[in-house]
């Protein structure tokens, strides 16, 4: 019978930004609460398509830094059509 390590680690240690399956980034909740946030205050003040405009926009910058990061491979998102006959 094997005894748990005794050794302590600290919270930085369990949340590290480096694992696959944590999504966008390390910190995606609070990301998303931050967008969420802007989403409703552009709705608010400013309209409906300025709410559209904000997403659509938003939504653009965030392929463009998966493509840049190269987290997000475009060639097979859009079936890659060069060379197909």
């Amino acid at each position: 019978m094997t005894r748990p390590s005794l050794e302590r680690t600290t919270w930085r240690e369990h949340a590290s930004d480096t694992d696959p399956g944590r999504g966008v980034g390390g910190h995606t909740a609070s990301i998303g609460l931050l967008a969420g946030m802007a989403l409703g205050s552009v709705g608010y003040f400013g309209g409906f398509f300025a709410f559209l405009l904000v997403t659509v926009l938003g939504t653009a910058g965030l392929a463009t830094g998966l493509v840049l990061e190269g987290r997000l491979d475009l060639g097979a998102l859009l079936g890659a059509r060069g060379g197909r006959r």
